[in-house]
């Protein structure tokens, strides 16, 4: 009984490995073609968003329109607070890319961190009142008390400060009796009339244009008067060298992307209708402040002017903000800004 099971289970191999053996090219064939049916997707790419920042839109539209599928990448939000989180994130390997400035970025090579940075918008500040304001001009802020977002190295601030005393030979510090706090906090105070004026972040000055306010001068409109012409990117994309080395044409894959996102966000108002809630405007006027702010952000330079305009940015603020702002370094670092070609 024993050998009769023994040769019936060692006939049944043999059968099996008989019809393997005929039809394993038809076998190959059809696992061949399964697997390639299903996208290879690259390394998880971990991208650090502030909950109400631009990123964070762009990424949205990105998965909404399946550019991430298109582009077989393998995308995971890591949501931050602010930024400061988001660069602690970034520098722990939490992580693999965040949004911030080049002078970050700068400092952090001079510390000896391979860090690179791509220009990612123009989007700035400004300066801003209430439209029922008595206030006309920059004149007319004397002794008045001006809120100041982020500290006194701000970048806004401190190109501002540049540019109030190359066009009226003042220092700004003393024209004006200022205060430094939190963006939201600035907004809250100007609508409560404890602050004359303010010099908030963009997309902040972009709620208050809904509520009844007005920006005399915006950043960008000071640049010709400091001697930079076109675009100047405050923010960009920031990447570890090593990714960049590592994993080249992931990273082009995600720029590809993100550039097609943005485009969708500069051509489509419908789909800035379906992102508001994501945007944190409350209404629809103040949804379109957001949305025109923004575009007019999107970079139109080409690469070089925005590299030559962010270099003479850096001197400029350097000899304004010193080494509180730059560190040691008495220029941008070499390799701040990555040449994605």
């Amino acid at each position: 009984m024993f050998y009769k099971k023994f040769f019936i289970k060692y006939k049944n191999h043999e059968i099996i490995f008989r019809l393997m053996t005929k039809y394993y090219k038809n076998i190959l064939i059809f696992y061949f073609f399964t697997f390639l049916s299903f996208p290879i997707y690259s390394k998880e790419l971990k991208i650090a968003v502030l909950k109400f920042g631009s990123v964070n839109w762009e990424l949205d539209v990105l998965e909404h329109h399946g550019l991430d599928k298109e582009f077989k990448l393998n995308l995971k939000r890591v949501q931050m607070t602010n930024k400061d989180a988001a660069a602690i994130a970034f520098l722990s390997d939490s992580a693999d890319i965040f949004v911030t400035d080049w002078i970050w970025v700068s400092k952090q090579r001079y510390q000896g961190n391979k860090v690179s940075f791509l220009p990612y918008s123009t989007a700035a500040g400004g300066l801003i009142i209430k439209n029922s304001s008595e206030i006309t001009s920059i004149h007319d802020l004397k002794n008045k008390k001006v809120g100041i977002a982020g500290g006194s190295i701000d970048k806004s601030w401190l190109l501002f400060r540049a540019f109030f005393k190359k066009k009226y030979g003042m220092e700004a510090t003393t024209f004006f009796r200022t205060s430094f706090a939190a963006p939201p906090l600035i907004n809250g105070l100007l609508k409560t009339g404890d602050l004359d004026a303010g010099i908030n972040y963009w997309n902040y000055n972009a709620r208050l244009k809904a509520q009844g306010f007005k920006v005399i001068i915006n950043i960008e409109d000071m640049l010709p008067i400091l001697g930079i012409k076109g675009d100047l990117p405050l923010i960009g994309y920031v990447f570890k060298e090593e990714l960049l080395e590592r994993e080249y044409d992931l990273v082009k894959r995600f720029l590809q992307a993100t550039n097609l996102s943005r485009k969708i966000l500069e051509e489509s108002d419908e789909e800035w209708d379906r992102i508001m809630k994501l945007t944190g405007a409350r209404d629809k006027e103040m949804l379109i402040s957001i949305r025109d702010s923004f575009r007019k952000g999107i970079p139109k330079s080409e690469i070089e002017t925005l590299n030559q305009n962010i270099i003479k940015a850096y001197d400029i603020l350097k000899n304004i903000g010193g080494k509180k702002l730059v560190g040691k370094g008495e220029r941008l670092a070499e390799g701040t800004i990555w040449n994605a070609n």
